[in-house]
Parts: C-alpha cells; structure tokens; sequence
C-alpha cells in the first residue's frame, strides 16, 4: 500500500469503528467508556489524532460542560447585573455556579458558551458575554415592536484554568427577563 494512503486508510477504519457502535441505548457514561476503547483500538493500530499526543491530565475522559436556566423572572435588572441561571440542568465538571451566575474553566482549553434570553414587547436588554470583567460578546434589543422575542449570543475563547464566564447586563436597565426560556450553556471544545 502506499505510504501516503496507509494513514488515511488507518483513519477510515477508526471513523468506521467509532461510528458504528451501537450508541442509541447507552447512556453517556457508557458512550465515553466506549470511546476510550475505540480510541485506544485506533491508538493500537498507529492512528492518533495530534491532540492526544497533549493529554489534559486534569481532567482526562471527562466532560466539561453545562447548562442552566433562569426559573424565575427578572424585572427591572440594574447596568452591571450578573445574570444567575439558577436550575442547573447539567454540570459535568462542576464549572458553573448557580449561587455566582459564573463559570470557572477546570482546565485549559477552548471553550464555547451560547446564551438565550426571552422578552417582552418594549423591552430593552443589553447583555454581555464577560470573561474575567471583559465584555467579549454583546446582545441587545431595543424597543421590541413584536409581542416577544429571544436574543441570542454565542462567544468562543480560549480560557486557561481558573479564568471566569458570566453574562452581566450593561448601558440600561434590563426591564425583563423571562423565566424557562432564558439560558445559559457552555462546554470545553479543544485542550490542545
């Protein structure tokens, strides 16, 4: 075979490997224990992507991702507000907390964050995507005409242990956030 096909060939066999498991009744500890062995099988046979050759050796295997929602609404929330989502549905590598409205990064990385907000008719809202007191993101509306709306705003960055993500209101007044359709999600993308 030829040399430069060997590696493509090596990989074909890993993505057919990996994406013929029988994923639909496991749940997602079972997947990622299966992954290890599949990864490994793909290790074994020369194969290896180039950011595993740079283990996380804080967090290695593990997930690190969140998602949190506002269960109650705001009204009238003052410029420079943290916003704390407070029903926390998911916090795999307990990053994010609700009592700070604050995500704390446990490992180096590449990170992406993506916050939703629901609000009413004439409603002003401008938020920002802050890390570590910098605004990195803004949202905003201003005079809603429509009955309701949902604004949305992702941010990708990089992070290194022990840097912070929040969403903080700034310029006006929030005048009103809804409950159960406001949130706030984040996961690790990249170590490498």
């Amino acid at each position: 075979m030829d040399l430069k096909l060997k590696p493509l060939a090596l990989a074909f066999i890993c993505v057919v490997v990996i994406g013929f498991g029988d994923t639909a009744q496991q749940n997602s500890n079972n997947f990622l224990s299966s992954y290890d062995v599949q990864e490994c099988v793909c290790q074994k046979m020369g194969w290896e992507p180039k950011c595993s050759k740079q283990p996380i050796k804080a967090c290695p295997g593990k997930v690190i991702a969140f998602h949190a929602v506002l269960s109650n609404h705001l009204r009238n929330v003052p410029t420079s507000t943290i916003i704390k989502f407070d029903r926390v549905d998911l916090n795999d590598g307990n990053g994010y907390d609700p009592n700070t409205g604050k995500f704390t990064a446990p490992v180096d990385g590449v990170y992406y964050f993506l916050w939703t907000f629901s609000i009413n008719k004439g409603t002003i809202a401008y938020l920002c995507g802050t890390v570590d007191g910098t605004c990195r993101s803004h949202v905003a509306t201003y005079d809603l005409a429509s009955k309701a709306e949902q604004i949305s705003g992702h941010l990708v960055t990089r992070m290194k242990k022990g840097n912070r993500f929040w969403i903080q209101t700034f310029w006006k007044t929030v005048q009103f956030l809804h409950n159960n359709y406001s949130f706030l999600s984040g996961y690790k993308v990249s170590g490498c």
